[in-house]
Formats: structure tokens, C-alpha cells, sequence
């Protein structure tokens, strides 16, 4: 195929169709006539030799071709659009879309309020959020599937940039009404009780706590390891079990939680902004950075 024949405004309409799944909804944010719309997606089948889409009664429906450039084109429209515009944002006009991604932890703590703030600042601008497996991070950037994680530097990688974003320590979390409810927790009394805690993989039984309580020559009984930090919560505050959880959480549901202070010193963590040097100078995603350090800070 001779690309000096390909015409960008296809590729683009793809791309928008892909994000809407609907040829009506794509053709309104072309500013194009539906049946322009259909004609360049048949344009489309012709060039890539698929059918790109099926016609279902809740929209069109991706084939895996489709699916597999979606990645792709997102990393040729960031480009082109850094090109065309460097060192230049209009948060009030920019229509992109932006995919971040991060555990649920850091979706409430953190990207829900941002999305809010940049919401009012950008109306125009589309989010997704999705969460991705640790080890997939930086594949998934490296095809556009993923501009901007929020993650903890354990889980970063040589190969990407990052900034802090603010530094989060743990807090031990029990229902309201549990026996030590508002009591100072000592050490005879958080060995003694059953605990819980978060993994990425809910396979692990040990973490942070395990590692200072093993410098003191001490050990707890961990039986129950969930993925979720709402999972977590959901338990915690149902049932006797009790929980180290990051503080900025704990704040959200005080409603159903009592919180105490570990009858130890625990090693916080850093949460971290990663992105790759593709998405480095693009002008939209270094204002979302700034916003996300922006909330970041005034959350603290």
C-alpha cells in the first residue's frame, strides 16, 4: 500500500468511530452528514480488507482487525497533533480523548476528583480509565492503549518518565462498632485479632506490615487477601477483621469505619505519574499531568 494515498481523514474517522460505536454519534463530532460517514467507512473496508464493524441493534461492533488498530491510531493522532500544535492547549476546545489508568484505590482517591476539576476546565475532552496488569503498563503505552498510569514506583519501569504525586501512609481500619472502636491499639490486641489485606493478584498473604512486624521478631494472622480496596472495605466494616489501609481512603468512609494508629511503624508508599517519551511533549497530556499534580497537592 502506497501511504501517499492514504487519506488521514479516514484513519481519523476510524478512529472516532471506534470510540463511539455509532455512526450517527461520529458523524455529529465530524461535523459530517451521516451518510458521509458511511460512505468513508466503506472507503475504509476497501483500503483495510475488513469489514471493520458489524451492525448490531446496540451499535456497530469491532472485529478483532478493528480492535487491533485502535492502539495504533491513537499513537499516529497524538503525533500528528503534536506536530501540528506544539507547546499550544486550549483546554476549552480540545476534543481528544485520554486514557489513564490505575488500581480502584487511586481511581477514588485521586482520578475521580481530577476528572471532576478537569471536567470543568476542558468540557470537551474525553477520559477513559481502565486498569491494566502491572506487567502490561508499558506494553500498552508503547501502542497508545494507555497514556498517562497512576501507580506506585515499585511498579514503574526504566523505560518511562515519571513525577510524584504525593506520598500516602497506612492506617489500621475496623467496623465502627468493633470491640477496639475508638480504643489506642496496642500490640497484644492487633496480634490478636484476624486481618485482611490487599494484593494486586489476591494470591499474597503477606505485605509492608508483615515485613516491620518481622523486624520486631513478631508475626500476625493473615487469612484473608483480596484485589480490591472496596472488597477490603466491604469486609472490613462488616465483619470482625481488621485492615491497613492508605489514609487517603480511610478519610472516604468514615461513615462505616474506625480508624486507629498501627502499634508500629508501617513503610508508606509514593504514588507516581508514568508516561512514555511518545506522549512526552504532547501538549494535551502535560496539562492533564499538571491537573493530576495539581489535585494531588491540594488533596494532601
Amino acid at each position: 500500500m502506497n501511504i501517499r494515498k492514504v487519506d488521514l481523514n479516514l484513519l481519523h474517522a476510524l478512529l472516532i468511530l471506534l470510540e463511539e460505536r455509532n455512526v450517527s454519534r461520529s458523524a455529529a463530532r465530524m461535523h459530517l452528514t451521516q451518510p458521509t460517514v458511511s460512505n468513508m467507512l466503506a472507503k475504509l473496508r476497501t483500503l483495510l480488507q475488513d469489514p471493520l464493524f458489524t451492525r448490531t441493534r446496540h451499535g456497530l461492533l469491532p472485529t478483532s482487525r478493528a480492535l487491533a488498530l485502535e492502539p495504533e491510531l491513537r499513537q499516529i493522532f497524538s503525533s500528528v497533533d503534536a506536530i501540528l500544535a506544539p507547546g499550544s492547549f486550549d483546554p476549552q476546545t480540545c476534543d481528544q480523548t485520554v486514557i489513564l489508568s490505575s488500581n480502584d484505590y487511586m481511581q477514588y482517591t485521586l482520578l475521580a476528583p481530577a476528572l471532576l476539576a478537569m471536567r470543568s476546565k476542558a468540557p470537551l475532552l474525553k477520559f477513559a480509565v481502565r486498569q491494566a496488569e502491572i506487567a502490561d503498563i508499558v506494553p500498552m503505552m508503547e501502542k497508545g492503549a494507555i497514556d498517562i498510569a497512576v501507580t506506585i514506583p515499585e511498579f514503574s519501569d526504566a523505560r518511562l518518565r515519571s513525577q510524584l504525586l504525593y506520598s500516602e501512609r497506612y492506617v489500621v481500619a475496623m467496623r465502627r462498632d468493633h470491640p477496639l472502636s475508638g480504643k489506642k491499639l496496642t500490640m497484644k490486641a492487633f496480634l490478636a485479632m484476624e486481618h485482611a489485606i490487599v494484593s494486586p493478584t489476591a494470591g499474597q498473604f503477606r505485605g509492608p506490615t508483615d515485613d516491620a512486624l518481622k523486624q520486631l521478631g513478631l508475626s500476625r494472622r493473615v487469612s484473608l487477601s483480596v484485589s480490591s480496596f472496596f472488597t477490603l472495605i466491604e469486609v472490613v466494616a462488616t465483619s470482625d477483621y481488621i485492615a491497613l489501609i492508605p489514609e487517603r481512603l480511610s478519610i472516604q468512609f468514615l461513615d462505616r469505619l474506625s480508624i486507629a494508629e498501627p502499634p508500629l511503624q508501617v513503610a508508606g508508599f509514593e504514588v507516581i505519574s508514568v508516561w512514555s517519551n511518545t506522549t512526552h511533549l504532547d501538549p494535551t497530556r502535560q496539562w492533564v499531568r499538571a491537573e493530576l499534580l495539581r489535585v494531588a497537592g491540594r488533596r494532601r
